[in-house]
């Protein structure tokens, strides 16, 4: 369920992806059920692919869901969210080694929006989306590398016939303009 969860630039919420269309796809709501459709040109993010900065690297936002879920024991966040302070210390429990500069507290405010929206539609899964993820790019990292071990390099053969013109090779004849004075 976590895997068709996403977020719409400019719309606050999130949305559960429904349906494919040729221009949009259509969406519903988790707060109130409405479904709607999302165009091509709105910006729309899967959860699952968003990453947050840290100075050791990058965290999916899977994983700091489960870690929130890991520490509030399934519950909702219940944080002043006016806060910056107490915003980045909470945040700081999560994952300790976030990038301060490039994480702001309306990022961590709507971080915390968005998982408490996913604890109210029960949506608890974050583990089998990144174990999937994980499966899935390994499968795909080995399977290439063993084709290429049981295929030898050869170098394509240079195509060393000479090109023949199809057009006639006839020297061109300079045009000469005369003008006769007084015509």
């Amino acid at each position: 369920m976590f895997k068709e969860v996403l977020a719409i630039g400019g719309k606050p919420g999130l949305f559960k992806l429904v349906s494919y269309a040729k221009n949009y796809v259509i969406v519903e709501s988790l707060i109130d059920g409405k479904r709607q459709p999302a165009y091509q040109s709105e910006k729309i993010s899967l959860l699952r692919d968003i990453v947050m900065f840290g100075n050791g690297g990058e965290k999916k936002l899977s994983q700091l869901f489960k870690a929130t879920f890991e520490l509030e024991g399934g519950s909702k966040v219940d944080i002043d969210t006016k806060n910056s302070n107490a915003l980045q210390d909470f945040f700081a429990k999560i994952f300790p080694d976030f990038d301060r500069e490039r994480i702001y507290p309306n990022d961590i405010k709507k971080f915390v929006s968005w998982y408490n929206i996913l604890i109210d539609s029960k949506i608890t899964d974050f583990d089998e989306v990144e174990e999937e993820q994980d499966n899935n790019e390994t499968g795909k990292e080995k399977k290439p590398q063993a084709e290429r071990a049981d295929k030898p390099k050869t170098a394509a053969p240079k195509n060393t016939a000479k090109k023949v013109s199809t057009k006639s090779a006839a020297p061109k004849q300079a045009t000469r303009v005369s003008m006769k004075k007084g015509s």
